[in-house]
């Protein structure tokens, strides 16, 4: 038995769930990233008296930060390993969230915005090199019949940070920039909090099998709680691969991973940051219970999450494809629902989509999209392809983001419009899905299967 079949049947162990937990507060700050940016958009754009279109600046920001980031480190990642960039991502995340909190201190100083939007820029460049990072380090020493389960956790994350945020926001609602400067104070501490934390963390075994570093192998599956293995890994399975192979061997699982982001993340990162904006267009409750509204968006998502999503996506039996369909469906309906301008002075429908819409995204859509768009590639180019992947999805919800308060109109006179896109973007998603799960099992049938076999499958569908 090699040192990769030992990993990949190893049972659970409490080391598992830890190691996650600690790679998952990447999933937090990037949640703290997207939440924050719209809770305290208000006070940033009463302070500096924002137009229509500046109003989408941060979210620009932000999400242009992201996109580069990934790109950039993502390569790294694969060339040095996943540690290394550990070592650097939560410092810079630490300290812009910290000097965006601060910015404007000094009396008799007023708020820079270009120095906010440098910092705004900072932090997103942190979390982009991070999430995908965490996500193959992740993935690399799960066991692959319960590679769902531990990433279930990571979702979770995401939640939990929104709706941290999301209980300041209810609790120093209207205080304007004093909320601003607790919400980016707490991301920036747990930021140099997730940086302490991760110096216990081991590389990933299958890094370290590529670099050829056996014994420290050994090392990192005992404290795994895994047997030893003294058998060698194959080589061809964990030789270098050139970048350029992305494109030429492993283009179609690329497109695949790209439109499944692009079907989610515009619909999910218009929600993420500008919740708090779209909603308060429609002047229907006050601005606490919006944010009310918002945490039970966010919450509805944590419990399929935990109970459905965790227990069944490894099940051969039931997998993946299932909740896939059944969770795009629900989000298709709770945007569908806003395309009908009654509905949205109706604020009993308006909580019937939140729910849909977060129930949705726990139950399947979004830990799926994170799965099947990391499991196709090879250990050399999984950070890489991941970083390739939110390259595209972050600049594409940038610039969606950039023209959202234009499309939705200062009044909310035209929300259905965002119910439009996003409801049809979700139909897509279900449509190609179903049909791959028939024309090409192996992109969407990866439950309880190897890495390895992932890999080489998508080499040849590929082909």
């Amino acid at each position: 038995m090699t040192e990769i079949d030992s990993l990949d049947n190893a049972e659970l162990t409490g080391r598992h769930f830890s190691w996650t937990f600690i790679a998952s507060l990447g999933d937090f700050l990037d949640a703290g990233m997207f939440a924050g940016t719209g809770i305290t958009l208000g006070a940033i754009t009463a302070l500096l008296r924002y137009n229509t279109l500046e109003t989408g600046l941060p979210a620009l920001i932000t999400l242009l930060g992201t996109a580069f980031g990934a790109l950039g480190f993502g390569r790294l990642g694969d060339k040095f390993g996943r540690k290394y960039i550990y070592q650097i991502d939560m410092i810079i995340y630490a300290v812009a969230a910290l000097l965006l909190a601060f910015t404007g201190v000094i009396p008799g100083r007023s708020f820079n915005i270009v120095w906010s939007l440098i910092f705004y820029g900072l932090v997103g460049i942190a979390v982009g090199a991070d999430v995908p990072t965490s996500w193959s380090l992740i993935t690399e020493f799960s066991p692959k019949k319960s590679r769902a389960k531990l990433f279930s956790i990571t979702n979770v994350m995401w939640y939990v940070a929104v709706l941290i945020e999301l209980g300041f926001a209810i609790a120093l609602v209207n205080t304007g920039m004093v909320l601003f400067r607790t919400i980016w104070i707490l991301l920036g501490l747990v930021a140099i909090l997730s940086w302490f934390l991760r110096r216990r963390l081991a590389e990933s075994p299958r890094f370290q099998l590529m670099e050829g570093k056996n014994s420290d192998v050994q090392k990192t599956m005992a404290s795994l709680g895994i047997k030893e293995s003294t058998a060698a890994a194959k080589k061809e399975t964990y030789s270098r691969r050139n970048y350029k192979e992305l494109f030429t061997k492993y283009g179609g699982v690329m497109l695949f991973a790209w439109f499944l982001y692009l079907m989610w993340g515009i619909p999910a990162s218009t929600y993420g940051e500008f919740f708090p904006y779209i909603f308060n267009s429609l002047h229907l409750v006050s601005t606490r219970a919006t944010f009310g509204f918002e945490a039970i968006y966010f919450g509805s998502a944590i419990v399929p999450g935990l109970l459905i999503f965790y227990l069944l996506a490894d099940k051969v039996k039931v997998g993946r494809v299932p909740l896939y369909l059944t969770s795009a469906a629900m989000s298709m309906v709770s945007f569908y629902l806003l395309v009908y301008p009654p509905f949205l002075k109706n604020v009993g429908i308006l909580l019937v989509s939140f729910l849909l819409f977060g129930i949705g995204q726990g139950l399947g859509v979004w830990p799926i999209t994170r799965l099947m768009s990391i499991e196709h590639f090879p250990t050399s180019l999984r950070n890489s392809g991941q970083g390739f992947i939110w390259f595209t999805m972050r600049f594409e919800a940038a610039i969606f983001g950039l023209f959202t308060p234009l499309i939705i109109g200062a009044n909310g006179q035209h929300v259905e419009y965002i119910g439009w896109i996003a409801g049809t973007f979700f139909l897509a998603a279900l449509v190609v899905v179903a049909i791959l799960s028939r024309v090409a099992p192996s992109l969407v049938k990866t439950e309880s299967r190897s890495l390895d076999d992932t890999s080489r499958d998508a080499e040849v569908v590929d082909g």
